[in-house]
């Protein structure tokens, strides 16, 4: 059964219930990276809820009506949500916005309804084949599952720690198979370990849980976390030492990530 061919592709970055794992630094960081090497326009869709709202914070923007305020009705114009990042004008941010995660009283139906529209209607406004989704480090099922479902690349982010593969386990079983076992979706689902120190080498032993997709291992840099912490994207600053190592991680990334997008644009995907 071949795969229909979307006009867009959706790509997510989540860490389960792990908080911390540098995920929205990388979907930041990739949303420049992406937009330049596929030369399309990309929309990244933060949903930092609780003002967590790094990787719209890190390309620029800040302080605006958001993702949650459509999803709990409170703004309905959803060209009120999305601006052009400053760094770079091919990529457009949606920021999560106002409301806090005690008032997501939306049902999971009508989140998934909300998201689908979303999604849509934004791509076609800004014309972006790729959509980035940065999900956050809760579970809070009408944010965590639509984003899921709709998703065609899904980045399980973790620290690169013993300890992953049994995060990465729960994760597979709770979110990753009941999709493609049960539901019978195609995704492709890559792991990302982040911020590697050079500890024992565990990404063999986790290449179980990529779907059809690829283990990438960032290294820690200082540097890059001094600009994160800045809030500024690494990637957009001369590559010296530690920051050198990060950007070629990032940059391999980018690429397997480039040639995924382009697979799924054009129905090859098993």
């Amino acid at each position: 059964m071949g795969m229909l061919k979307p006009r867009h592709v959706v790509v997510t970055f989540f860490s389960g219930a792990k908080g911390g794992t540098g995920k929205s630094t990388l979907a930041a960081n990739l949303a420049i990276l992406l937009s330049q090497s596929l030369k399309t326009n990309v929309l990244l869709i933060d949903l930092g809820i609780d003002s967590s709202q790094t990787s719209s914070r890190i390309l620029g923007i800040a302080d605006r009506p958001g993702v949650f305020d459509y999803l709990v009705g409170s703004v309905g114009d959803l060209n009120q949500l999305v601006i052009r990042s400053s760094y770079l004008p091919s990529v457009f941010v949606v920021p999560p916005g106002n409301v806090r995660s005690y008032q997501m009283t939306v049902g999971n139906n009508e989140a998934f309804d909300r998201w689908v529209y979303l999604v849509n209607y934004l791509v076609m406004t800004t014309d972006s084949q790729l959509v980035l989704i940065d999900l956050p480090a809760n579970n809070t099922m009408p944010v965590v599952i639509p984003p899921l479902l709709i998703a065609h690349i899904i980045n399980v982010v973790l620290e690169y720690a013993a300890y992953s593969e049994y995060v990465l386990r729960e994760v597979d079983n709770a979110y990753i198979l009941p999709m493609l076992t049960r539901l019978r979706y195609r995704k492709i689902i890559n792991i990302v370990l982040n911020k590697a120190m050079g500890q024992d080498n565990i990404g063999g032993r986790i290449r179980e849980f990529a779907h059809n997709g690829d283990v990438f291992v960032i290294p820690m840099s200082p540097t890059a976390h001094y600009l994160t912490t800045g809030l500024r994207p690494a990637v957009l600053y001369e590559s010296r030492g530690s920051l050198d190592h990060f950007k070629r991680a990032l940059n391999n990334m980018a690429n397997t990530l480039a040639r995924q997008v382009r697979a799924v644009l054009t129905g090859r995907v098993n």
